[in-house]
Parts: structure tokens; sequence; C-alpha cells
């Protein structure tokens, strides 16, 4: 008999120790958050086209005359930029939570900034983000992370909706380097809703680094996530969208 309690005690302590060892290789596994890039991507993907549908969704405007010089003028946002979102996620046979993450670069856009006195100002702005494109770059023992992003497409609909584009509202930039509230529209699966970005910023003559995040809620858009563990895996509606953008004068 004490034998068989022994047994017992010690699959309990190994069962709880392998659940803590794979907690830990979770917790390791989940990618830090976008930051600002150093510059440009050693191995960047391709450039989309001009004639692309994703170059196409932020169609370039027109430069004021006179700001084209220092700062101001046309930004353009170059190879090496990355998009993505951060998804808390909790499975029915997995005693942690877990944060889904997937990113992409595939990602168009521009930014014009002018100078008006010295006072520089985002005037507009556009960032396009190829949603079907998005790949899991999170790992989770026993679970094939590219199942996750066939589902994922299917609830962002992306054959209907490609895209995610985020267009900023006008902005002072104040400095060089900095961090500001940049609010904006986004358009998320035929929904266009005011949201907010957290950004670090930093510019240059020749380059500019861009990084931020913002939360969202998907129900506000229309997009069904799975709410109950019961049915394999339950999704926290709010999830963050995160970008780092190297762009560079047009």
């Amino acid at each position: 008999m004490k034998q068989l309690a022994a047994g017992a005690v010690a699959g309990a302590l190994i069962g709880a120790l392998a659940v803590v060892g794979a907690y830990a290789l979770v917790q390791r596994s989940q990618p830090p958050a976008l930051a600002l890039a150093a510059g440009a991507a050693t191995s960047p993907a391709p450039a989309a086209s001009q004639d692309s549908p994703l170059t196409a969704a932020c169609r370039r405007p027109a430069v004021p005359a006179g700001q084209s010089q220092g700062l101001a003028g046309l930004w353009i946002v170059q190879p090496g930029s990355v998009a993505g979102y951060r998804a808390d996620e909790k499975f029915a046979e997995v005693p942690s939570p877990h944060v889904a993450v997937a990113r992409t670069q595939q990602v168009s856009g521009w930014m014009l900034v002018t100078d008006r006195g010295g006072t520089h100002t985002v005037e507009t702005a556009c960032v396009a983000i190829d949603l079907a494109t998005l790949v899991s770059v999170d790992q989770l023992p026993g679970f094939n992370t590219r199942d996750r992003d066939e589902t994922a497409r299917g609830m962002l609909q992306v054959h209907d909706y490609p895209f995610a584009i985020f267009q900023p509202y006008p902005t002072r930039v104040t400095g060089e380097v900095g961090h500001m509230q940049l609010a904006g529209v986004l358009a998320l699966h035929g929904v266009s809703r005011p949201e907010t970005f957290d950004v670090d910023f930093r510019l240059t003559q020749g380059e500019a680094a861009v990084a931020g995040h913002t939360r969202v809620g998907v129900d506000d858009y229309g997009i069904d996530v799975p709410r109950e563990a019961g049915g394999f895996v339950a999704v926290d509606p709010n999830i963050t969208l995160e970008i780092s953008l190297v762009l560079a004068r047009g």
C-alpha cells in the first residue's frame, strides 16, 4: 500500500514538473514585442510592385511644393518593415495560457511630413498590411501553428478583406526621436473605426523608424473568434496589433 501511495506521489510530482517545464518552454518561445528597427533588414522581403494590390491600397499623394527637404516630404515604407498581432489563447488540454504571435513583412505605405516654420507635422499617412501572409512565429509544443494561421485567415475572411489599413489624423511631431499617440482610422474586415497607436519614432535625414502597438476588440470589426476552451481553444477577443516600420525618403 505504501509503495502504491509513493508511486502515486511520484507520478503526480513528475506530472507537475512536466507542466512546469512545458509552461517555461512556452514562455521562452514567445517572441518579444516589435520595437524600433535598427535599419533596413539584412534579408528583407521583396518589395511589392507599384501595380500590386497591396501598394494600390495606399495610393501615394502629391507632395506640396517646397516640402521635400530636411525631414519634410514623402517617406515610403521599405522592405524589412514588419506588422502582426498578439492574441491571448487558452487550450482545453493545456493548463497555462499562451500568446499567439503572427507577423508578415508584406507591408506597404507612406507618410507625408510637412514643415511649417520648423514645426513638423505628419499631415497624412497610410499603412497597408497583407493579412493573408500572416505567419505564426511563436511555438507551442505538440501544436502546428500553421493550422492556426489557416484558421485566422478564415476568421478574417482574407479573400473578401485582404488588407488592414491604418490612416492617422494629422499629428505634430516634436523632435527627431520620441514617443507619441498616433490616432487615426483602422479599416479591418470591412469596418472602419478610430484607433490610437502608442508609437516610438526616430527620424533622420535619410531614414525613419516607427514602431508601435494598439489593442483592439475584434467584436467591433465583426470578427468572430472561439470563446470556449471546451471547443479546443478560447481566444481573447481583445488583441494587440503591432508594427515596426522602416521608411526612406521618396
